[in-house]
């Protein structure tokens, strides 16, 4: 089957994520990380077109690796932010089944993909592109008592109805902790009453100390 993010127009996903407030929320939340932690190199995985590259301070993150599996979504980012981050990298892959090519990511930032990719799956191969002391932040939704995806006027997001999962936060504690991760932290965002934001600040280095 077609992964059915192949299929989703890229103005539709950014007017439905705008209108359902999440790209604001994740463009927030991956601010507020560079801020915090101060990468050197920042991998965004889901990046879309973008994703809140805008608070990507080129002076500080001097490397980004930016990693979707839909490439006319990767062509606008490029376009967007080609010149503007000189260290960007941009990788069109299936992080289903493909491998993460770098292995020095200070900051991973993941959010909204653990619903589309197992967790069993993805979860080491981050762990494998991160450096020794860098942090893992995972963004996962949940839901009350409503579809998982926002229904909108952008019927191609319907797509995802079917294919997206969402996460477990007691399977996702025991997964990391499986993998030798520390979760450092948990926030949580409330978008709506339907609909939470949970952020994960995970380390390796703490993990093993």
């Amino acid at each position: 089957m077609k992964n059915p993010w192949l299929q989703i127009p890229f103005p539709d996903y950014e007017n439905h994520m705008r209108e359902v407030g999440q790209a604001q929320v994740l463009r927030r939340l991956l601010g507020d990380c560079l801020t915090r932690y101060k990468p050197g190199s920042l991998a965004l995985i889901g990046c879309a077109t973008g994703n809140g590259l805008e608070e990507v301070d080129p002076a500080i993150t001097g490397i980004v690796h930016a990693v979707d599996i839909n490439p006319a979504f990767l062509e606008q980012l490029n376009q967007r932010f080609g010149q503007s981050l000189p260290g960007l990298n941009i990788h069109c892959l299936d992080m289903e089944t493909d491998l993460l090519p770098f292995s020095d990511a200070e900051l991973i930032f993941c959010g909204l993909v653990l619903e589309y990719v197992k967790p069993e799956v993805l979860i080491p191969k981050l762990l494998q592109a991160l450096s020794p002391d860098g942090t893992l932040v995972i963004v996962i939704q949940q839901t009350r008592k409503s579809s998982f995806v926002t229904p909108t006027r952008y019927n191609s997001l319907a797509l995802l109805s079917g294919f997206a999962g969402e996460v477990s936060v007691d399977e996702m504690a025991a997964l990391l902790g499986a993998n030798g991760l520390c979760l450092c932290e948990m926030d949580e965002v409330r978008l709506n009453d339907s609909k939470t934001f949970l952020t994960f600040h995970c380390s390796k280095e703490k993990a093993h100390q």
